[in-house]
């Protein structure tokens, strides 16, 4: 493993769980009851974000792991 490779990644994973909490404190602004009876009214803006960052991690992931 290449330092820079794991630096990336550890960027990577700090910036997916801050969308976790962007995501979090965008449901919080919703009323609680409708929060626990339906998920498919995510944030549009954040889901996505949270989506992409998602799949940069897996990729720094991946390049991580490369000999």
């Amino acid at each position: 493993m290449q330092k820079e490779a794991i630096q990336a990644a550890e960027a990577e994973a700090m910036r997916f769980l801050n969308r976790i909490i962007a995501l979090r404190e965008a449901i919080a602004k919703y009323p609680k009851d409708s929060q626990e009876a339906h998920w498919s009214f995510l944030p549009v803006v954040e889901a996505g974000a949270l989506r992409r960052a998602s799949m940069d991690l897996t990729r720094a992931l991946a390049r991580m792991r490369r000999p």
